[in-house]
């Protein structure tokens, strides 16, 4: 019995013995300034030992497997860009996964959200109650929500203006540029035209001004009752190329004043691509200011030898020298031909071409005195002479 009490009481002192150095080992070493637990000194060698193993770790390659990163995608440089996922101008290079995003689709509507994922499929954005999977031909614009996005335009030229703009819906860039659109009128017809300088320059289709110079243009001002219209009669012809059926006219300055209504923005860039939104704004068989939209058909379609856009929007005779505008409102073609009796068959002059005409208009200027664009047809042959030309012949 008296063993047992002993070996109690020796069992207990060693577990006092052992409470009591875990104690004095915990405050040995104070807790560092602004608080904390305490924790007992580290064996001799250990610092060494997580050093020579951090060194390792540094020099392994991450994982790729397992872990919560694997549920996040991450774009690189190697892989596919969606429309836009190049450095934007004016809002800096485009954020990565995780952040507040907006992205424009095509047709003007835009969606704000957290970006999941992006790639050559499209984009995956976070609604909060919701997850929108958007795929890569629908998206028109892709920029942080945080960035304000710019319209990025510069004076091509002293008559013209080109860049990029902000994407926006449709009826928002009529209203933007539908006073840029004016009509042309003849002694033999009427066309459409736009204004593509703060001067009153305007551009049309060779075949609406083709052999007349007596022309005027008509302007659509808006007003509190909605539009009211004014007629100018002293316009100008500029420059003429009847191969690729362009036209530069100029407005007088005294008849413009007042009335003269934001010029047009012309695309610089060819990435018009088939699927794309566009439309036009035009004077169809003289119904002022009709509004079409459509898709395109194609960007590489020829007639004449001559590249054109094809596209399914409305075309009617009037609409000929409007402008096709893309999504952005950018001017990317000039109407030029369409098909009454084929729905949906229509065809547009290219902005690179229209470009080519402005730089080069010196080529192409109009002369007065020469109404066939500088060409002199010479007398035919079998003409007959007059009476004094053939004495002074005989007399010689």
């Amino acid at each position: 019995m008296k063993y047992r009490v002993k070996q109690a009481g020796l069992l207990a002192a060693m577990v006092l013995a052992l409470c009591l150095g875990g104690q004095n080992e915990g405050v040995d070493k104070p807790a560092e300034a602004g608080g904390g637990k305490t924790y007992p000194p580290a064996k001799p060698g250990a610092e060494t030992q997580a050093a020579e193993e951090t060194e390792e770790k540094a020099g392994e390659a991450p994982s790729t497997s397992g872990g919560p990163e694997d549920a996040v995608w991450h774009p690189t440089e190697t892989q596919g860009a969606l429309p836009g996922a190049e450095a934007i101008p004016g809002a800096g290079v485009l954020p990565g996964v995780g952040a507040q995003v907006t992205v424009t689709m095509l047709g003007g509507a835009k969606v704000t959200g957290e970006l999941l994922r992006r790639g050559e499929q499209g984009v995956v954005i976070d609604l909060g109650r919701e997850v929108l999977n958007i795929p890569a031909d629908q998206v028109l614009d892709l920029r942080s929500a945080e960035g304000q996005a710019l319209d990025q335009v510069q004076s091509g030229d002293a008559i013209f203006r080109t860049g990029r703009l902000e994407a926006k819906p449709v009826p928002e860039l009529v209203d933007r540029f539908g006073s840029a659109v004016v009509m042309v009128r003849s002694p033999v017809g009427l066309g459409s035209g736009f204004i593509i300088s703060p001067q009153g320059h305007v551009i049309t289709n060779y075949h609406v001004v083709e052999n007349e110079t007596r022309l005027s243009v008509t302007l659509f001002k808006p007003s509190a009752e909605g539009f009211t219209k004014k007629e100018l009669e002293k316009v100008r012809i500029i420059a003429l190329q009847p191969l690729r059926d362009i036209a530069l006219l100029q407005l007088d300055a005294e008849e413009l004043e007042g009335w003269a209504p934001q010029p047009v923005v012309i695309n610089d860039r060819e990435d018009l691509k088939v699927g794309d939104l566009i439309f036009t704004v035009g004077n169809p068989l003289g119904l002022e200011r009709s509004v079409t939209q459509g898709i395109v058909s194609s960007t590489t379609r020829t007639i004449g030898h001559l590249r054109m856009i094809q596209t399914d929007a409305s075309i009617n005779p009037g609409n000929s020298g409007g402008p096709l505008f893309n999504a952005r409102g950018e001017v990317v073609g000039i109407v030029c031909a369409g098909y009454t009796f084929f729905n949906g068959l229509a065809f547009g002059i290219p902005a690179s071409d229209l470009l080519d005409f402005l730089h080069h208009r010196d080529a192409y200027l109009y002369d007065p005195s020469q109404p066939q664009n500088g060409v002199k047809y010479l007398n035919p042959p079998w003409q007959e002479k007059k009476e004094g030309e053939d004495k002074g012949r005989e007399g010689g």
